[in-house]
């Protein structure tokens, strides 16, 4: 797997899926004659999965589909994406100068008590501390999402692909659920906590993401057919899930949730 650095690469080699002008035009002159037959393959095994016939015979071929995977692989090789990380935040420049960092639980109630105690939502650390002690933290949906940072790649998904709703809470899911069992009045304090923004920042296209490297190619296939009027809206995406702290060398910006630039409305020309 290769190794990601710290350094970001030059503008022209950031791929924003969003924006098709960005791609590399390699990819799109040779991708788009075989989105035809790549419809049609895609067609074919959904007809052969519905009618049971996959128990029985072999999954229809589909040689343009992963000829169309090859060419994204190779492509997108030495490429970075541009990917959004949704949240709520109390010093937006704080996360330019120093990064995202993964969930550490400990460190993360840690400050959400120090904050709900600065901002006199609560009086005391002991008061929240007993609060927090009803729940059990070691429990695996806790314990399970540490030393991670999510995203999505795609600017639908900030508003109606299961993002939005952490817009509505500080301090991530992990926080979210442990305010939930432990008090109305501690999910409610969360929820009046920092300012609803979006993080955008670079990766590299594959060897960052745990599931980049499969999810790319049909993702980016699947913008193409909608583009070309192939299929009405694509469906294809994924999580982001980066197991490591994201430096300030590869955000790009800190946005409020609001801002113009995050529109769902994506910018990918019609094809000839």
């Amino acid at each position: 797997m290769p190794i990601e650095t710290t350094s970001h690469e030059v503008s022209a080699s950031i791929v924003d899926l969003d924006r098709l002008e960005s791609w590399p035009a390699e990819l799109t002159s040779e991708i788009t004659p075989l989105l035809p037959a790549i419809r049609a393959e895609q067609q074919a095994s959904l007809a052969s999965a519905l009618s049971g016939e996959h128990w029985h015979r072999p999954s229809p071929p589909t040689p343009s589909t992963q000829a169309a995977h090859e060419i994204v692989r190779r492509e997108m090789a030495s490429r970075r994406i541009r990917v959004f990380h949704t949240t709520r935040l109390l010093d937006f420049d704080a996360v330019r100068r120093e990064g995202l960092r993964p969930l550490d639980l400990e460190q993360q109630i840690g400050t959400m008590k120090k904050v709900l105690v600065a901002t006199q939502r609560f009086t005391t650390l002991e008061e929240l501390g007993r609060l927090i002690s009803t729940v059990d933290i070691d429990d695996g949906f806790f314990r399970n999402r540490e030393g991670q940072v999510w995203a999505t790649p795609l600017r639908r998904l900030l508003h109606d692909g299961g993002c939005a709703v952490f817009f509505d809470h500080w301090g991530g899911e992990a926080i979210q659920r442990l305010a939930h069992m432990a008090s109305d009045e501690l999910e409610a304090a969360i929820q009046a906590l920092g300012t609803p923004a979006v993080v955008t920042f670079t990766i590299s296209a594959f060897g960052c993401c745990t599931f980049s490297d499969w999810r790319l190619p049909p993702t980016m296939i699947g913008l193409m057919l909608e583009s070309a009027g192939f299929i009405e809206r694509n469906t294809e995406a994924w999580d982001v899930l980066v197991k490591r702290a994201i430096p300030s060398e590869w955000i790009e910006s800190v946005l409020p949730r609001d801002d113009p630039s995050l529109s769902a409305k994506t910018s990918l020309p019609g094809m000839t």
